[in-house]
C-alpha cells in the first residue's frame, strides 16, 4: 500500500485482519548473518538500506515508533560452527560488521561450550504496530471484497496462496514457526542471544522467545512439544527462571531457495502476486513491494531472482 501510494495508485485492501497471522505473530528480526553455516544474508546490506529507509518513512507517516537496532551475542552448537565463522571472518565475508570472537568458555553467564561471537547490525521491526497504524490511519481503503473497477488485484495472502486456483502452481512451502512471550527473574539484558533459539529482550524482565521451525504441520496453533523445546534451549542461554506468559504460531509463506516470489500473472494480466517472505518478511518485504509496484506501474523488469516467470509451467 505504501509503495502504491508513493506513486499516486488508488489503493483498496480487502483484509481478513487475522491477529495470528505471520505477519502480527513474527518478531520482525532483520539480521546480517542467518542459518547454521552462518553465511551472510542474501544482499543483506542492499536490502536493509532500502528496509530502514521505507520504515521510517512509514514510522514518520504513521507517528509509531517501528525500527529498533540491536547487537546479538551467537553461541555455537558445534566446533564446525566455529569452524565456518573463522573461515568467513577470514576471507573478509564479515567485515561489514562489528565481529567480536567469543573463545569458548563463559561469557555474562552463558556457557560457551564451543565459543561464539557477537555482531551488530541487527534490527527489529514492530510488524503489529505497523500493520495496526496502517488499519487506522487508512480504515478507508479498507473493504470486505475486492473493488470490481480495480485495474489490478495484488494478492499477499501468505500461504492461503496455495488455496487460490490463479497462484496454487506458487513453489510456497508453508513452515510453521512458534514464539512465547515470556518474563525472566532478574534478568536485564539488552541484547539478543541465540544458541539457534533467539531471545529478544522487551524490557522489564519480559523477552520473546523464538523460532521453530516445522515443514510438516500444518495446523496454525501452538503446540506442547514446541513449547518445550523452546524453553530447554532458552534456558541454556539464561540463569533465571522463565515464565510463560503466552504462545502464539503461525504458518510463514516460505520458500526452499529463500526469496520472494513477485510478479504479474503470465496469463491474467489484472492479476499479480508479492509473496513468498518466509522468515525474512521484515527485510524483504519493502524491497519487494518496490519491485512489484515499480513493475505494475512503470513497466520497470522485476529482479530476475523474484520474478514468478521462472516457474510457470503452461
Amino acid at each position: 500500500m505504501h509503495e502504491l501510494r508513493k506513486s499516486g495508485i488508488r489503493v483498496t485492501i480487502d483484509d481478513h485482519h487475522d491477529p495470528e497471522s505471520s505477519s502480527n505473530v513474527a518478531a520482525g528480526m532483520i539480521t546480517p548473518i542467518t542459518g547454521q553455516r552462518l553465511k551472510p544474508t542474501w544482499r543483506g546490506e542492499e536490502l536493509t538500506s532500502h528496509a530502514q529507509a521505507t520504515y521510517a518513512e512509514l514510522a514518520h507517516d504513521l507517528g509509531v515508533p517501528l525500527w529498533k537496532d540491536w547487537s546479538l551475542v551467537r553461541v555455537f552448537r558445534t566446533e564446525i560452527m566455529r569452524t565456518w565463522f573463522e573461515q568467513r571472518r577470514d576471507r573478509g565475508e564479515l567485515d561489514h560488521l562489528a565481529v567480536e570472537a567469543l573463545a569458548p568458555g563463559t561469557h555474562s553467564g552463558i556457557e560457551m561450550q564451543h565459543g561464539g561471537f557477537r555482531h551488530a547490525g541487527v534490527a527489529t521491526v514492530h510488524m503489529a504496530a505497523l500493520l495496526g497504524a496502517m488499519r487506522a490511519r487508512y480504515a478507508d481503503a479498507f473493504i470486505d471484497t475486492s473493488a470490481p473497477d480495480a485495474d489490478v488485484v495484488i494478492t499477499c495472502t501468505g500461504t492461503a496462496v496455495l488455496e487460490d486456483p490463479d497462484w496454487s502452481w506458487l513453489p510456497i512451502e508453508p513452515s510453521k514457526g512458534e514464539i512465547l512471550d515470556v518474563r525472566i527473574d532478574g534478568d536485564h539484558c539488552d541484547y539478543i542471544r541465540t544458541n539457534g533459539t533467539w531471545i529478544l529482550p522487551c524490557g522489564d524482565s519480559m523477552f520473546r522467545i523464538g523460532a521453530t521451525h516445522d515443514w510438516d504441520d500444518r495446523d496454525p496453533l501452538p503446540t506442547h512439544a514446541a513449547r518445550l523445546q523452546l524453553l530447554e534451549e532458552a534456558s541454556k542461554l539464561v540463569a533465571g527462571t522463565i515464565t510463560v506468559l503466552g504462545h502464539r504460531a503461525a504458518l510463514r509463506p516460505s520458500t526452499t531457495f529463500k526469496r520472494p516470489l513477485v510478479g504479474r500473472h503470465p496469463v491474467h494480466p489484472t492479476l499479480a502476486v508479492c509473496t513468498g517472505l518466509g522468515t525474512k518478511g521484515a527485510l524483504q518485504g519493502p524491497w519487494a513491494a518496490h519491485q512489484i509496484v515499480q513493475h505494475l506501474v512503470h513497466a520497470a523488469p522485476l529482479d530476475p531472482e523474484i520474478d514468478i516467470a521462472r516457474w510457470w509451467k503452461p
